[in-house]
């Protein structure tokens, strides 16, 4: 059993960003646990990429101060990472004269929460701006950008692993446990909806000693599926960090929380063609919808130079799959209308990719709107850490995030005065299907995706990086940190081209090689040896 002083669960970016921040310490050992195969496979790969400035949240709220934070460091950070950030500004439209109080009281709310550049436009300006008469005013937002998620989700983890953490993709939790003062709650008899009385565990026997390296009064037993080999494997540490996204209260009720409910919101976005999306620049949006609990259907340009329209709102069904990323007929509809009525001359014959995401929120639908970010040292359970309802503007708040929670770190582990033993020497993973034994051939500089301009030696350079940090190796990360596969043919013509270029390079073995997820194998077998 390994132990670390702090062990998150979750290698998104708000995860990641925490594992960066606490690992600049280099006395605490310091663990992720991930159930995809790699990182920005969920609700961080699963978005817009906007930079927000955060006048769209309540004024004295977490969501806004620590939106803000994000939002005047990222340029900064951006550079630090060493990914590419464009602050492109903003548009929020008014179509109508009756939306300019809210328009105003928009600009009022962040003015209120300390954003700078605002101000309100007239028609000429919006025109000016984007080439075409969307409405009779707008919110100018300056300090608004566009990134690539995954490459900053990934950058992030790349940057916590330099720093000693280490990643254990594939792990989906199944079970924790607190030895020590305390035991697991759901085998104490914790009723759910009620508080475990502390107390009442203090005549237990103490199982946290020596021989276990536990340095602290709570110890946490944290037990996984290994989903590449379908074995269990169990982690030990004195701190525990809930990350887990759509899946942070089952995690709350492994430990007898009841007292959060995620309600899963789905999001679905066309993608345009390059071609029909040169004119777009910066983000334009609707004047939302308090109801919603989202921004509304917007316009948002990429790094990549694709144009994406999204994202709807539609909560998922309680009896749904959590992360059911369907696409629907009648809500892909919808976002044509809603995107032509910001963008006149859309061309929805050149979408050449839809997709969505799902958000993970505190409210359900019929009480509407937000909820605010739940960042807190459970009173409950000492050691625990837990952070709940991390929606938008959850990926632009995510380095002020981790240094909030890495502040709480420091602050129990000086409290409870643990002997911090780091880590000196890491333990590869023994599962991992691929070595890097092969990693100084760096391939050649031959095309292999055409749609957007990828080489060989950059799909290989992909490959070694996710094996680095221990991820597991799929046509997503690869996609994620290059965009093949991310053109007009969507992976049509080159997708073999890879799978033939890392079975040579690499010695990968197609048949065990998976496109995205677990399970999804590319092959069934071959036709001819």
């Amino acid at each position: 059993m390994r132990h670390f002083n702090v062990l998150i669960i979750g290698a998104g970016a708000v995860g990641n960003a925490i594992a960066r921040e606490v690992s600049k310490n280099n006395t605490i050992s310091v663990a992720v646990l991930e159930k995809e195969p790699d990182a920005a496979f969920g609700i961080s790969g699963r978005n817009s990429g906007v930079l927000h400035a955060g006048f769209n949240n309540k004024p004295g709220s977490l969501m806004a101060k620590l939106c803000v934070q994000g939002s005047e460091s990222f340029k900064e950070q951006a550079e630090a990472l060493g990914i590419e950030f464009k602050k492109t500004g903003k548009l929020v439209i008014a179509r109508y004269q009756e939306d300019l109080e809210r328009l105003n009281k928009l600009k009022e709310q962040g003015e209120a929460n300390g954003v700078r550049e605002l101000r309100i436009i007239g028609r000429k300006e919006i025109e000016r701006l984007l080439g075409y008469d969307a409405g009779v005013a707008a919110l100018w937002s300056g300090m608004t950008g566009i990134f690539d998620p995954f490459e900053y989700t990934i950058a992030l983890a790349e940057a916590a692993f330099a720093q000693g953490t280490e990643f254990f993709f594939g792990r989906w939790v199944t079970d924790i446990k607190i030895q020590n003062r305390l035991i697991n709650m759901q085998s104490a008899n914790h009723q759910p909806g009620q508080y475990a009385d502390l107390n009442q565990f203090n005549n237990i026997e103490n199982s946290c000693n020596s021989d276990n390296n536990c340095n602290s009064d709570n110890c946490f037993i944290v037990t996984a599926e290994n989903r590449l080999m379908g074995s269990q494997e169990t982690f030990q540490t004195d701190i525990l960090i809930n990350c887990a996204g759509l899946y942070a209260d089952e995690i709350n009720q492994m430990l007898g929380l009841n007292d959060y409910k995620i309600f899963p919101c789905r999001g679905e976005y066309h993608i345009l063609d390059k071609n029909e999306s040169k004119g777009s620049v910066l983000p334009v949006y609707p004047i939302p919808n308090e109801r919603d609990g989202g921004l509304g259907v917007h316009l948002t340009p990429t790094i990549g130079g694709n144009l994406m329209i999204g994202p709807s709102a539609e909560y998922l069904s309680p009896g749904q799959e959590r992360e059911d990323y369907s696409t629907t007929l009648e809500v892909m509809e919808r976002l044509s209308i809603e995107g032509i009525e910001l963008f006149p001359g859309l061309n929805s014959k050149a979408y050449i990719r839809s997709f969505s995401g799902v958000r993970p929120k505190l409210v359900s639908e019929e009480e509407g709107g937000y909820s605010d970010f739940v960042i807190e040292k459970c009173k409950q359970v000492s050691g625990f850490i837990r952070l709940i309802g991390i929606e938008s503007p959850g990926l632009t708040a995510s380095i002020p995030i981790g240094r909030m929670v890495a502040g709480m770190v420091e602050g129990m582990l000086q409290g409870e005065k643990m002997l911090i033993d780091k880590n000196s020497a890491k333990q590869p993973d023994a599962h991992k299907i691929f070595t890097l034994k092969h990693k100084r051939d760096r391939g050649d500089k031959k095309m292999l995706c055409r749609c957007e301009g990828i080489t060989g030696e950059a799909v290989l350079s992909a490959f070694d990086r996710i094996l680095e940090i221990g991820a597991i190796p799929t046509i997503k990360g690869i996609k994620n940190r290059t965009r093949v596969t991310m053109g007009n043919c969507q992976g049509s013509f080159c997708a073999l081209n890879i799978v033939e270029l890392l079975q040579k390079k690499r010695q990968v073995d197609p048949m065990r090689l998976l496109w995205n997820g677990f399970g999804s194998y590319m092959f069934e077998g071959s036709v001819r040896k």
